[in-house]
Formats: structure tokens, C-alpha cells, sequence
């Protein structure tokens, strides 16, 4: 199973607002300075919250009971216990280790008593029962939700918890999910590399075209993260006790706005954003370096004898655009059951002569370009091409284009950007 830790233990840098002149490692914040609502209701503080080497600390008991749970305190042993639902979670003044159901978990701010009452981090604390922290720097509010209703593709989606074992269905999915710390127990059958690489650990469940709901009963998923087609399955799915997110990105900003999506579902938000940032620095370097004049490229998906071309709404015609080609085949006609791509048709593409011309498939690359070699030395169509008579044409990289790439969009759109700097 592979697993990142889902605890944080802090909020986002947003909340340090005051922190910063602080003269003690802990001082109260102002009565008025910090709510703390749960489920639309503001709780009564005792006592104010305190930020701790800079972490925000709430008084156990008053937020724990807010949250619908009850407490126990052991002063022999400094140890306070809050027990919500069907979760139990212990804590130690001084201690940076938690139990969550007889589970270790390390924080990264242990609790702390002061003036004879214990504090522990907000977070992890709404965290451990499934809930979502939120901040809102304008109203200096912490929100905390015991439920969740976020846009899909196919509509809303409510959820009842944090989800703590998801399956994905994609393999760009399975890559966003781990880098934002979700618990992935079950992935997409691979069609090449894994990525990360310790997600080839976790056991397969098929893909959107064929789902092995036998292995995913026994992963006890509660939630799993599917395309939109596979909504007439969505009722299948929920029976083995899991929510469905049905969602979809086919190019650079809609793999962003999933980055997002899966960010506010995990309680994620602030890893989201930064790998969001990352991907627009890098995209910021590519598009740096354009070529003075646009190839006229065609992108061929799948093997001699089964080519699609690649539309400028697919990922790899976003990336081209990207990367700074222009895509011959933009006024080419949709195909009904794959809209991001064109039927092959020799006599368009032969019109709109091409520059160059790249190849995606799941086959071996070498043999893959051997083969459309021999089609284009076979075929007289192709011989008038500006692309084959200049012989450019080349097979992008499988692990970038095979399927999309997720958060390695940036890689994908510089290998196309160093190919189109050295078209002819």
C-alpha cells in the first residue's frame, strides 16, 4: 500500500498573520482575533487560541466538544483523549506523537499546557476525525466541515469525510493523488512506467475501460476517482461502499484544476497550490523559448493502420500549442466517441502539408517509426509532405504522451518545444 501522511498538524502560512511579532514562543491571541466555527456554528473558546513556534493552537476540550465528539483528560499521565464516531484520538502534552485508533502519527507541533490547559494543533486535530480546516484570512476564521460538496464533471459531489483509501482509475490520477499525500490502495493497470515509481507497489484495479471490481471490493476503497465515462457504472461502484469522482483534464489547465479539485477533497489545498505554482513556473521557462516561426505540426496517435490525429483540445494538441507549434489538423472534423481527436484521412492531411510530424504509441518506439518508415516509402501520398521529404518525423516519448502525463505536462510540452526549436 502506498501511503504519504495526510497529517500536517499546522494551517497554511495565511494564519501566522500575527505570529511573527510575537515576544514568546506561545501568546494568546486576541479573544476577537481567531474563530473557530465547525459546521456553520462558532464555538465558545474558554480561552483564547495560542500560537505555539508558530502553529495555531486551540484548548482541546472546547473544539472537541464543538466537533460533536467528548473528552477525557489523565493528569497523571498528561494524556487527553477525544473520541468522535467511530474514532478515537490520544494526544500527550510535550509529545509530538498522536494515536489515531491505536495508530502512531507524528505531528509536527506537539501539544502544549499552558495556565493549566492543554492545546493541541487545530488541524490535526479536525484532520484525525475526517473533517476539513479551512482559513479565511479576510474574517481571521477557521472553518472546520464535517462534510464536503465540491463541482464535478458530472455534477456535485458530497462527501462525508475526508477520504483515507482512495483507487484512481488514470494513471495522471494516481500521480496527482500521491504527490498531494492521499492514501492510494488501489491504481490504474499500467500501460508502461508507474509513476511515482513506489506507486508500482499498489495493486491494480483495471482502468475506465475495464474495471476489476473483484480486487477493488477486497480494497475497501471510499473513494474512487474515475473519466466521466464511467458514470452508467457509478451505482456499481457506490455498492462496494465508495464515493464516486468522476472528473477528467485534457489539457494544461485542466490538469491544474484537478490538482485543485483533489486538493480541497484531501484537505489539501496549500500542496496543491504549490505543485500549481511549479507547473506554471515551468511552463513560464518553456514558453521563453518559442520558435520565430511555427512548424505546422500533425500528431498521429496509435499504430500504422489505426492513426487518430491529435486535435488542439486533446492533451497532446494543448501541449504543441504550448510548446509552439501550430497543429495542421485544427479544422479537421471530431470524431463522435474520441472528440479530442480526427479520424486519419490521407487527403486532409496531405492539404495541409505538414512540417513535421510526431507519433504517439504504447508500442516500442524504434519499431513504431520502422514501420511508419515503410508506410511512407510504400505510400506515394506521403512523398509530397514538406515533413517526410525533410524527413522529419519522430516518435515522442511513450511515459509523456501514451497517456497524459498529469503533473509531468512540463516535461511532455519541453520534450515538443526542443523538437520544434530543431525542425528544419
Amino acid at each position: 500500500m502506498y501511503r504519504k501522511k495526510l497529517w500536517t498538524g499546522i494551517l497554511s502560512a495565511v494564519i501566522l498573520w500575527g505570529a511573527a511579532g510575537l515576544a514568546q514562543p506561545a501568546e494568546a491571541a486576541s479573544n476577537n482575533a481567531i474563530k473557530v466555527v465547525v459546521d456553520g456554528k462558532e464555538i465558545s473558546l474558554s480561552t483564547a487560541p495560542q500560537i505555539v513556534k508558530g502553529r495555531l493552537m486551540v484548548p482541546y476540550s472546547n473544539v472537541v466538544t464543538g466537533m460533536g465528539g467528548k473528552v477525557s483528560w489523565d493528569a497523571k499521565t498528561k494524556t487527553v483523549k477525544a473520541v468522535k464516531d467511530k474514532n478515537t484520538v490520544t494526544y500527550t502534552v510535550g509529545s509530538a506523537t498522536a494515536y489515531i485508533n491505536d495508530q502512531k502519527k507524528q505531528l509536527e507541533s506537539a501539544p502544549v499546557s499552558i495556565n493549566n490547559t492543554t492545546f493541541v494543533p487545530l488541524r490535526a486535530l479536525a484532520q484525525s476525525f475526517g473533517m476539513w480546516v479551512k482559513w479565511d484570512n479576510a474574517k481571521k476564521q477557521v472553518t472546520i466541515a464535517s462534510k464536503l460538496t465540491v463541482q464535478t464533471k458530472t455534477g456535485p459531489l458530497t462527501l462525508n469525510k475526508v477520504p483515507e483509501r482512495i483507487a484512481t482509475l488514470s494513471s495522471s490520477d494516481t500521480e496527482i493523488v500521491a504527490a498531494l499525500g492521499g492514501n492510494i490502495v488501489g491504481r490504474s493497470t499500467a500501460l508502461g512506467k508507474v509513476y511515482p515509481p513506489e506507486a508500482a507497489l499498489i495493486p491494480e484495479i483495471g482502468s475506465a475501460h475495464g474495471i476489476n471490481f473483484e480486487t477493488l471490493a477486497t480494497l475497501k476503497a471510499d473513494l474512487v476517482i474515475g473519466s466521466p465515462s464511467l458514470q452508467p457504472q457509478t451505482a456499481t461502484l457506490e455498492k462496494l461502499g465508495a464515493k464516486v469522482l468522476l472528473n477528467s483534464h485534457n489539457d494544461f489547465k485542466e490538469i491544474q484544476n484537478s490538482i485543485r479539485l483533489y486538493g480541497e477533497v484531501l484537505g489539501k489545498e496549500e500542496e496543491a497550490a504549490k505543485l500549481i505554482k511549479r507547473m506554471d513556473e515551468q511552463l513560464k521557462q518553456i514558453t521563453a523559448s518559442q520558435p520565430a516561426k511555427k512548424p505546422k505540426a500533425l500528431i498521429l496517435y496509435g499504430a500504422t493502420g489505426s492513426f487518430v490525429v491529435a486535435l488542439p483540445s486533446s492533451y497532446p494538441g494543448n501541449f504543441l500549442d504550448l510548446a509552439g507549434g501550430e497543429n495542421v489538423a485544427a479544422k479537421f472534423p471530431k470524431m463522435d466517441t474520441m472528440p479530442q481527436y480526427a479520424e486519419f484521412s490521407m487527403e486532409r492531411i496531405v492539404a495541409a502539408d505538414p512540417d513535421v510530424i510526431y507519433l504517439i504509441t504504447h508500442g516500442d518506439p524504434a519499431e513504431v517509426k520502422a514501420s511508419f518508415k515503410k508506410e511512407l516509402e510504400s505510400n506515394p501520398a506521403w512523398k509530397n509532405l514538406g515533413a517526410v521529404k525533410s524527413d522529419q518525423f519522430e516518435v515522442l516519448p511513450n511515459d509523456l504522451f501514451a497517456a497524459n502525463p498529469g503533473l509531468r505536462a512540463p516535461e511532455a510540452i519541453t520534450a515538443l518545444n526542443k523538437l520544434l526549436l530543431q525542425a528544419k
